[in-house]
Parts: structure tokens; C-alpha cells; sequence
């Protein structure tokens, strides 16, 4: 071989090796963004506002899980992680708020485990700069219900937070006739979810009651770690947590557990909320 064709040849060599490692590096955006981003659940496509951290990377992640219907989407909490180097994906369930498809508590229990497919495809991940071994669940109210969810069905996720959180196939059951005939009322209220009513939130919880109770499910958390952080408010009854927390306990969860007197969405303790979210995830979800 001539001294020529083997410079080429170990050019060529030297060409296709950087752009094998310039294909696994991880895509590190130098500025704080947002992005517009839609994914599908078994069929239907949800919407989703991405904010992606600065700097290099891969950065842990977030999912952030809004309640019932969402009118509290807790985006400042989404902010402050993003400036402490937290990439956060928020996104709407099935029938809710302009999502494609029917709203249903195990629909919206099967939509995050499509956002946690979705963030975990290795292409996808190196775009967004997302590290897939740090990822965690948080949510609010009914969302607390989907990120503790999330946890029990999904082994590769690290941790969960929860915000006065519900536990559905409790919450919204029939064991107190007066709280049950609200929660029907306020249903039927919820123009924004697909499908939805009252009389189907009932029959929802009524035909699975067992499946939607977090208690029965607490061993699939194994030792990953949980904070629960509950309002001493009426929406969400507090010894409701309580028993969700001690049922952690029992089956050896490592549960931290902190109550904010305040209402249902935290709005006198916002700083508060995202300090003690922040400091969990940094010190428990490596």
C-alpha cells in the first residue's frame, strides 16, 4: 500500500471514530431553555413543556405530575429545579387540558410510565441531555398518587415526592358518604378532562378500589426513597397520609415525612417546597 492511501485510509479511520464518540455524548446546551415536546400513550398524543437545565451534562430529571384536573401545574417548582441543574418534563394526561384520548386514574397512571419511556430512549436522552439513572417523580395531589405510582411500577426510577398527596382508591372512595358526594359534584364540574364525570370517577374507583390503594403496593418501592410533604388542609384528610406514610414504614420504605400547615397547593410555603424537594432529591435520589 503507497504512503498516500495510507494516510487516507487512516484518516477515514480517525473521521469515523470522532463521529462514533460525538454520537454517545450527551448534547449540553449552554443556556437554560424550554421546549415544546408531545409523546404518546397507547395511542393518543399528550403535550409536554420540557426545561432544560444549562451546561453540561447528562443532568438528572424530573417528572413533573400535576393533580386533579391541574389548575395548580406547579411550574415555579419546575423553574427552581431547572436552576439548580434539573432538567423537568411537565406534561397533561389523556383528556386533560387538550390531550388526545379519554382521562382516567389508571389511563393517567399509564401516561407516566409512556413519559418515563419516552425520556428514557437513548436517542432521546443524549438530545435532551438527560441522565436516564437519575430519573424522578414528582407530584401534586392526584399527581402524588401518579409519581408514588409511578415508583411502584417502574424499577428504573430513583425517588419520588409527593405534595399532599391523594391515595385514590382511598380518597375518592365511598367510605364517607358526605366527602364521596363531593367528589362526584366537583367531577362533574371538570369540563377540562375528556369523557370525564362524577358518576365515572365513581364507578373508576368503585371497579378497582384495591389496584388504586398506594397501601397495597408499598413492597414494589423496595428501598428507594420517598418524601411525602402534607398540607393541614380539608382537601386531602391528614390522617389519609398518615396511614399511607406508616404503610411505607411497615414494609421498610425509607419515608421522610414533613407537614406545612397551609392549604392544598402550598401558596404561603412556595420557597419552603421547593427547598425541601430540592435537598431530597440531591441527598437521596444519587
Amino acid at each position: 500500500m503507497s504512503k498516500n492511501k495510507s494516510h487516507l485510509l487512516l484518516v477515514k479511520l480517525l473521521l469515523t471514530a470522532s463521529l462514533l464518540v460525538q454520537a454517545q455524548v450527551h448534547v449540553a446546551s449552554p443556556i437554560k431553555y424550554s421546549k415544546e415536546l408531545r409523546f404518546q400513550s397507547e395511542g393518543s398524543w399528550l403535550p409536554a413543556l420540557y426545561y432544560g437545565a444549562a451546561g453540561p451534562g447528562p443532568h438528572p430529571t424530573v417528572i413533573l405530575l400535576h393533580g386533579y384536573p391541574g389548575n395548580e401545574k406547579n411550574l415555579d417548582i419546575a423553574q427552581g429545579l431547572r436552576a439548580y441543574g434539573y432538567n423537568v418534563m411537565f406534561f397533561h394526561y389523556r383528556g386533560a387540558w387538550g390531550a388526545e384520548g379519554e382521562f382516567g386514574f389508571l389511563n393517567a397512571e399509564a401516561d407516566v410510565q409512556a413519559a418515563i419511556a419516552f425520556l428514557s430512549d437513548s436517542n432521546r436522552a443524549r438530545d435532551l441531555n438527560v441522565n436516564i439513572d437519575r430519573l424522578s417523580l414528582v407530584g401534586h395531589s392526584m399527581g402524588g398518587h401518579m409519581a408514588l405510582a409511578g415508583l411502584q411500577q417502574n424499577k428504573t426510577i430513583r425517588c419520588a415526592v409527593a405534595y399532599d398527596t391523594a391515595n385514590i382508591g382511598v380518597t375518592f372512595s365511598a367510605a364517607d358518604a358526605d366527602r364521596a358526594a363531593s367528589w362526584v359534584a366537583y367531577g362533574d364540574s371538570l369540563f377540562m378532562l375528556r369523557g370525564w364525570s362524577g358518576e365515572k370517577s365513581k364507578r373508576e374507583v368503585e371497579s378497582n378500589q384495591a389496584q388504586l390503594d398506594l397501601r397495597n403496593h408499598v413492597a414494589a418501592i423496595g428501598r428507594r426513597p420517598v418524601l411525602l410533604i402534607a398540607a393541614d388542609s380539608d382537601v386531602i384528610p391528614l390522617t389519609r397520609i398518615e396511614e399511607l406514610a406508616d404503610a411505607m414504614r411497615k414494609a421498610n420504605v425509607p419515608v421522610t415525612y414533613q407537614l406545612l400547615a397551609d392549604d392544598h397547593s402550598f401558596n404561603n410555603h412556595r420557597d419552603e417546597l421547593l427547598a425541601s424537594t430540592h435537598d431530597f432529591l440531591d441527598r437521596e435520589c444519587q
